[in-house]
């Protein structure tokens, strides 16, 4: 109603309601600004996440075992994630006279007789420090090739 002026009798202006008048409560700008940084952090944390599980990672267990995937970390959980999982395993020869040769081959987790999926949930507890692959170290590029 903008625009439009009520005139008393004698054509004064009439005083504006007060609640035309007031500002919104300082309380509720508060509250709108708080959701408005709630919703950007969120936000934010969300593209980190789908950033991170963008890059390639080693996984350093305490029982030296190491997982290589897509790391995702849920916090408050106790838990990573760790998806298109590969691990190193050992192929030692038999040969007697060339020493003691052995070779690792990279396998993607999946294809062992238990069949299970690509993705490892694994507790906190039991990681002892996890690394950024390079996408040019070797690691990469032999998954890259197997894809």
């Amino acid at each position: 109603m903008k625009g439009i002026i009520n005139l008393k009798e004698d054509g004064s202006p009439l005083e504006a309601p007060i609640a035309a008048t007031r500002r919104p409560a300082p309380w509720k700008r508060k509250k709108a600004v708080i959701v408005t940084v709630i919703i950007v952090v969120l936000a934010i944390y969300g593209l980190w996440i789908l950033a991170s599980g963008l890059q390639w990672r080693a996984v350093f267990l305490t029982n030296n075992q190491v997982y290589f995937g897509h790391f995702f970390d849920v916090p408050f959980s106790g838990t990573i994630t760790l998806r298109d999982v590969y691990y190193l395993q050992v192929n030692q020869s038999d040969q007697l006279d060339s020493g003691d040769q052995s070779q690792l081959k990279l396998v993607k987790l999946g294809s062992e007789i238990h069949g299970p999926t690509s993705e490892m949930v694994i507790p906190m507890s039991q990681v002892l420090f996890w690394e950024t692959l390079r996408p040019d170290s070797a690691i990469v590029k032999t998954i890259n090739g197997a894809q």
